[in-house]
């Protein structure tokens, strides 16, 4: 093994994930961010090199806040771990999905993420390379934004229905309290 226990190389691994989606959920990078050494590196496949904790935060927050309909970035927002390894450098290798929000069906759409963390002791990182095909997360993107519009379509009227049905039930079976 390398300088720390592959214990605390876990440990730390684990709550990088959860930090990350905590990160997801509530839309603060930050959570992320305190994972990673004031002097961190990251390699990303499309955003390039990005250099101190600080900058990190804001380049990721800047790309993750987008909301607009046609690249909703904000519904990227869960990173599930389908592998992971530690060698005798600290290094964690791993296999981690970029998953988008339920989009109302229960359907899932992803997109698989190689992640490479060179682990700095404390609970931080501060070498963290991202390796992904961005092509299957922009079908990712596509397959989630068609479900998403289909739901909200279907799901506004069965809600509209529901409303009919209340209404009329209301109307034919008035309440009396004798």
């Amino acid at each position: 093994m390398g300088i720390y226990s592959k214990t605390e190389v876990e440990d730390a691994f684990w709550k990088f994930h959860d930090a990350l989606n905590e990160s997801g959920k509530t839309a603060d990078w930050s959570i992320v961010g305190e994972r990673m050494t004031p002097d961190a590196m990251i390699y990303e496949s499309v955003l390039g090199k990005i250099g101190k904790r600080e900058g990190i935060v804001r380049e990721v927050s800047r790309t993750m806040h987008i909301s607009d309909p046609e690249t909703p970035w904000v519904h990227l927002n869960r990173f599930p771990v389908e592998a992971y390894s530690i060698d005798h450098r600290d290094w964690v290798w791993s296999i981690w999905y970029a998953r988008f929000s339920d989009p109302g069906d229960g359907s899932v759409h992803q997109a698989r993420v190689f992640i490479l963390m060179k682990y700095h002791g404390k609970g931080e990182f501060h070498y963290v390379e991202t390796v992904y095909n961005p092509v299957a997360v922009n079908k990712a993107m596509e397959s989630w934004k068609a479900k998403k519009a289909e739901w909200d379509k279907i799901g506004a009227g069965e809600l509209d229905m529901l409303a009919a049905r209340q209404d009329a039930g209301q109307d034919m079976a008035p309440l009396k309290l004798d």
